[in-house]
C-alpha cells in the first residue's frame, strides 16, 4: 500500500479488515477499541513502554537493510528509529485509529489493521520482526508467535517484550483488601511463555526477564496513567462504573506500605523474548 494522507488512510484503512475485526471474538474488539481512544493521550503517558521497547531494541542486529515489520506498533512514536535497522518497514496493529496516528509520520511503506493472530503477509517474506509489549494482550499468544515463525524468511531476527505475571502486583494486593473482584489484568508465568516459544521448531529461542518499577504520587495518579494507556481495564471483563470516593480512600490507604522515599512504587515484569529464525546452513546437526 503507498503512503496515503492521514484523512484518507482513516477512511481506506482496509474497509475489508474493518469488517472482519468487527466479527471478531468481543475481547479482541474491545483491545482494539480501548486502545484506539488513547491514540492522543498514549505516548505522554507511555514511561514503561518507551523504555522497555528501547531496551529491546537493543537486542536486534542494528543493520540498516531488510524488511521489518512493527507488529503492534501503536502510535508509531518508535518509527524514526527504524531507519537504522530495516530499508523497509511495515507497522500493523489492531487499532486503525493508532495506525492513524502511526501514519501521520509516514515512514512506514504499509500500515495495515490486522490481528496479530492472523497476518496478512506472505511465509518468508519479512527479515525482522519487533513487537514490545502487545504479547499479554493477545488471547492466543501460541498462535501470535507461530505466525511471526510463519512470516519471518530463514536467519530473519526477532525481538519481543511482554509483560508477565507479577506485574502491577502492588494494585492487585491493594484491591484485594477491599473486595474480591479482578480490578487488574492477569498476565501469563515466564515459564509458562518460554514453554510455549520452545514448542515451535525452526527458532532459535532466547530469553531475558526485568523488572522495572515506576513511582507515583498517590493511586490516582497511577490509575490516570494506566487510562491514558487504554490499559485500565480487565481484558473480557465489562466496566463495573466509578467507583466512590470511600473507595478510592480506601484503595489509598491500602496501597501506602508500597510508598517509598521517592513514591508509591508500581512494578513491572518484562520478558523479552529473541533470536533467529534457523534456516538451511544453521539448522543443528543430528547424529546418524
Amino acid at each position: 500500500m503507498t503512503l496515503l494522507p492521514d484523512l484518507a488512510i482513516q477512511q481506506q484503512l482496509s474497509q475489508q479488515l474493518a469488517a472482519q475485526l468487527h466479527q471478531q471474538a468481543p475481547i479482541t474488539a474491545q483491545i482494539a477499541q480501548r486502545f484506539g481512544k488513547a491514540r492522543e493521550s498514549y505516548v505522554g503517558a507511555a514511561r514503561l513502554q518507551q523504555q522497555v521497547a528501547l531496551n529491546a531494541l537493543t537486542l536486534l542486529p542494528s543493520t540498516s537493510q531488510g524488511h521489518l515489520v512493527d507488529l503492534g506498533c501503536g502510535p508509531g512514536w518508535l518509527h524514526p528509529k527504524f531507519t537504522e535497522y530495516c530499508q523497509q518497514l511495515t507497522a500493523i496493529d489492531l487499532s486503525q485509529d493508532m495506525l492513524a496516528k502511526a501514519a501521520e509520520l509516514a515512514l512506514a511503506k504499509e500500515y495495515l489493521q490486522a490481528d496479530a493472530a492472523h497476518l496478512p503477509l506472505a511465509d518468508n517474506s519479512v527479515d525482522k520482526v519487533f513487537s514490545s509489549l502487545m504479547l499479554q494482550w493477545c488471547p492466543k499468544p501460541s498462535q501470535v508467535l507461530s505466525e511471526m515463525e510463519r512470516v519471518l524468511a530463514n536467519n530473519g531476527q526477532f525481538v519481543i517484550s511482554t509483560l508477565v505475571q507479577g506485574s502491577l502486583d502492588e494494585l492487585r494486593h491493594a484491591f484485594a483488601t477491599l473486595d474480591n473482584e479482578n480490578h487488574v489484568n492477569e498476565f501469563l508465568p515466564a515459564e509458562q511463555l518460554m514453554k510455549l516459544c520452545q514448542q515451535i521448531p525452526g527458532i532459535n529461542w532466547q530469553f531475558v526477564q526485568r523488572s522495572y518499577p515506576l513511582y507515583y504520587p498517590d493511586v490516582i495518579s497511577l490509575a490516570r496513567e494506566l487510562k491514558a494507556l487504554g490499559a485500565n481495564q480487565v481484558v473480557g471483563k465489562k466496566r463495573l462504573g466509578l467507583t466512590g470516593k470511600q473507595y478510592w480512600q480506601q484503595l489509598a490507604q491500602a496501597y501506602e506500605q508500597h510508598r517509598t522515599a521517592i513514591g508509591l512504587k508500581a512494578s513491572y515484569q518484562v520478558l523479552f523474548i529473541y533470536g533467529k529464525k534457523l534456516g538451511p546452513t544453521n539448522e543443528p546437526e543430528h547424529e546418524l
